[in-house]
């Protein structure tokens, strides 16, 4: 504000010296972002190879600083990246590392130091509507970790609270901070270029059609059920044809599976029934027109559902059988702790049915940890759908059901874990909770 004499006052807070907490955190904040690059550096480098190094190092503490300076950025590169399942460690860790994991990694430690210095971590007291469902299955993981304990299975146990408890608790920080929309922007656009490569079979490297058409039936979930998507809704043909190009059955199903859960919720939410089937009714009739034009081969693996050797298609669900038996045998021999969270192992390389997933998550859980452990994921996600349903008044409740739903559905007839096909409806289930928060504390204020 200008005085009589046309002099300027600068507000107070400008005139504040940076307190000491401040301070430590600023100075916790590079040393986090060292230690966390070079970490990232050393993963996912070829740490024999100097010439490597000087390459990777810089890139790993680049990416650290990012993540750290600009949650915003980040949220957009994570969902770019999401879709995008290549190991970055080339194989050299025994685990599936994606660049997603690596950004969510990151974008985790800056929470969690956040927390520790201002002893304060809005983040997890927004995840408390869902706290005990999350934490139960944590529990069952850290029990099982002590009848199964081993190196292998402590970093499979890690990776699968990675896979769901991180995501939760990423997706709730950015709907706090405001930036989880660019996430899912983010993610949307990933899922175009992905859905124009895959036909084109560039870019695609060592992708599988499985989670390539799951990811992307999840970004068609997303530009249905949120309207703040909308002006994004051009690439829905794109996203389509893409999804049917990957001949991924699972994929379409968890589609149909989201698409109903949609309609149901919306339903009964008292939004507008005939809008909402008008959205529905035209990824039906994209998908009817695009299926006309598709190469014979993936039109008839796409409609076939017979177990037999006459096709790739029937062969593939004739294996799932073999695989679903060799499950069940896992299971009655270990009813009860199972062999282990990531040690499943079963059928013959000979006969082509040497697996390590069953593919049905169920079977998996029940393989990995007794009948118990099955319960557990079932109350996992049972009790997250719930809780999305009482919020369904909140927009991203409905997106955030369908997608988790329709993901569960695919992974009955695929792999779920590992591959970071659940990821996406973790972090939406973290951003409801997020903005659930808000606006309780909008209510109070």
């Amino acid at each position: 504000m200008s005085s009589g004499t046309g002099s300027y006052t600068a507000p107070r807070r400008a005139l504040r010296a940076p307190t000491l907490s401040a301070f430590l955190w600023r100075a916790a904040e590079m040393l986090l972002a060292l230690a966390l690059g070079a970490a990232t550096a050393v993963v996912v480098g070829d740490t024999t190879t100097p010439q490597v190094l000087l390459i990777i190092v810089p890139l790993g503490l680049l990416l650290a600083f990012v993540v750290f300076a600009n949650p915003g950025l980040a949220a957009i590169g994570i969902g770019l990246a999401l879709p995008w399942v290549e190991d970055v460690t080339g194989g050299h860790v025994g685990l599936n590392i994606a660049t997603s994991d690596v950004l969510m990694v990151l974008l985790g430690a800056r929470i969690l130091a956040a927390g520790v210095l201002r002893h304060r971590l809005p983040a997890l007291s927004a995840l408390r509507p869902v706290g005990l469902v999350l934490l139960q299955y944590a529990w069952m993981i850290a029990l099982l970790l002590v009848f199964h304990f081993s190196f292998s299975t402590s970093v499979k146990s890690f990776q699968r609270l990675e896979l769901y408890a991180l995501p939760a608790l990423v997706g709730a920080y950015l709907a706090l901070s405001g930036y989880h929309m660019r996430l899912l922007k983010g993610y949307v656009l990933g899922c175009a270029v992905l859905s124009v490569a895959w036909p084109l079979h560039v870019l695609v490297g060592a992708l599988d059609k499985n989670p390539t058409g799951g990811f992307i039936a999840g970004a068609v979930i997303l530009l249905v059920a949120v309207r703040e998507l909308r002006s994004y809704r051009w690439f829905l043909p794109i996203l389509i044809v893409g999804l049917l190009s990957t001949a991924s059955r699972g994929a379409v199903l968890a589609l149909g599976v989201g698409l109903v859960v949609y309609l149901v919720m919306q339903a009964a939410s008292g939004r507008n029934t005939r809008a909402v089937a008008v959205q529905v009714l035209s990824v039906i009739v994209i998908g009817t027109v695009v299926y006309l034009f598709l190469p014979n081969q993936i039109a008839q693996r796409l409609t076939n559902y017979t177990a037999s050797t006459r096709t790739r298609g029937s062969y593939a669900l004739l294996i799932r059988v073999a695989y679903a038996q060799d499950a069940e045998r896992i299971i009655a021999a270990h009813p009860l702790v199972g062999v282990g969270v990531g040690q499943y192992r079963a059928g013959s390389a000979q006969l082509g049915t040497g697996t390590t997933d069953p593919h049905d998550v169920i079977l998996l859980e029940a393989a990995e940890g007794g009948y118990a452990f099955a319960v557990s994921f079932v109350v996992l996600l049972g009790g997250l759908a719930y809780t999305m349903w009482r919020f369904r008044r909140i927009e991203l409740a409905v997106a955030a059901a369908a997608v988790l739903l329709g993901t569960f559905a695919h992974g009955l007839v695929d792999v779920y874990w590992v591959r970071g096909t659940p990821v996406l409806g973790f972090l939406l289930v973290g951003m409801v909770c997020g903005l659930y928060a808000q606006r309780r504390r909008g209510l109070s204020a």
